[in-house]
This record gives structure tokens, C-alpha cells and sequence, in this order.
């Protein structure tokens, strides 16, 4: 009788240790997930705007070098009607136009425009060819106004909800962040000759839209 008591006693005892170890985990666990709902409440959330967002659907995007001619200097480019592009040349020992052709400004055409070489060119002997191929570019200026520095691969960058692109695929600079109170300036090409209505820019649950221009 005395050991059945005994072992019973010893059962309810390690019972109740069980219970209580068991309690002691649930406290600890609900602990650590209120105080990561603290640190999260604590954490800054992004703010951003979208100063201006404006679509350009004939913009001159790349050029061709049809005939390098022969006897130029190096100098610029422009177009033989009115449309904002221009772009600059290098040339080699003879004269002759070659790549990198850069463009510093891609205008806005209704159709292809006609590329020509400014002057004065004295020295040309042979005359050079230069064609364009035109399409969509989308330019926006957007500013980090809120207290985050956010990495540019966690910036996103979407057209009428889709065509996703990050900002660090967008941007050329070397710089891998975008820090608090600073503006960055985005030419987005390769839509072809795509046409389109809404610009939008998210981050860490932070969404944000602009009809374009």
C-alpha cells in the first residue's frame, strides 16, 4: 500500500514538473514574439515620393552607325527637326566616326527623326551616315523623404502593374543605396514602342503611384 502511494506521488510530482515546464516554454515563447512585435513597432517605415513621372514614346534609344565618313573631329550630334536629342561622337586617327556614339539627351519624335552631325567640319572627305531607332522612355524623379536608407535591389519600379524593374537595375550610379532626404533622377527604357498610363514604386509594404505625363 505504502509503494503504491509512493509511486502515485512520484507520478502526480513529475506530472506537475512536466505542466510546469511545459508553461515555463509557452512564457518564454510568447515573450520573444511580443518583444519582436515591440522591435517591429520600433523599427522607422519608409516614406517616398514620385516628383514627376513622364513618358516620352519616341525618344531617340540607340543609333547606328550606317558610314563613318572620313575627316571629322570629335563633337555632337542633333536631329534635323525639333525634338530635344543630342548626343556625342568619338572618332579615330582618320577621321573616321566609331562607337561609343553617346547619347546625352534622347528627345521625343513623332516619328524617326533624321540624324545630323553639327559643325563646322571642314576637313570631311567622306560624308558619314547615322540612323536612329526610336521608342518609349519613362522619366521620373523620385526622393526618399522618410528616415530609411534603403537598399536600391528593395526598391521596386512597376508600369500598369507590371514590367517590374529595381532600382538597381534602373540606375547607372555606383552607389547601392538610397538615403534619407535624397533625390534620384530615372530614365527607364526598353518598353519598345509601348504605351502606358501608371508609374508605381514600392518598398518594405510602402506602395506609391503617379499617372504619367
Amino acid at each position: 500500500m505504502g509503494a503504491s502511494v509512493g509511486v502515485g506521488g512520484l507520478i502526480v510530482g513529475t506530472s506537475l514538473m512536466v505542466v510546469f515546464a511545459l508553461a515555463i516554454t509557452t512564457l518564454d515563447v510568447r515573450m520573444d514574439s511580443s518583444l519582436d512585435a515591440l522591435d517591429s513597432a520600433n523599427e522607422p517605415l519608409p516614406s517616398f515620393t514620385i516628383d514627376d513621372a513622364t513618358m516620352w514614346e519616341g525618344a531617340v534609344l540607340s543609333l547606328t552607325i550606317v558610314d563613318g565618313g572620313e575627316g571629322y573631329t570629335a563633337g555632337t550630334l542633333s536631329t534635323l527637326v525639333a525634338g530635344g536629342f543630342s548626343a556625342t561622337f568619338s572618332v579615330n586617327s582618320t577621321g573616321v566616326i566609331v562607337n561609343p556614339v553617346t547619347i546625352t539627351s534622347h528627345g521625343n519624335y513623332s516619328s524617326t527623326p533624321t540624324i545630323q552631325i553639327d559643325g563646322p567640319q571642314p576637313g570631311v572627305t567622306s560624308v558619314a551616315s547615322i540612323t536612329a531607332s526610336i521608342g518609349a522612355v519613362i522619366h521620373t524623379n523620385v526622393t526618399n523623404d522618410g528616415p530609411v536608407t534603403l537598399s536600391h535591389d528593395d526598391v521596386w519600379f512597376f508600369v500598369d502593374g507590371g514590367n517590374a524593374r529595381t532600382m538597381d537595375a534602373l540606375l547607372p550610379s555606383p552607389s547601392s543605396n538610397w538615403y534619407s532626404g535624397e533625390t534620384v533622377k530615372v530614365e527607364w527604357r526598353g518598353f519598345g514602342a509601348a504605351s502606358f498610363t501608371t508609374m508605381a514604386v514600392s518598398s518594405h509594404g510602402y506602395n506609391l503611384a503617379r499617372a504619367l505625363d
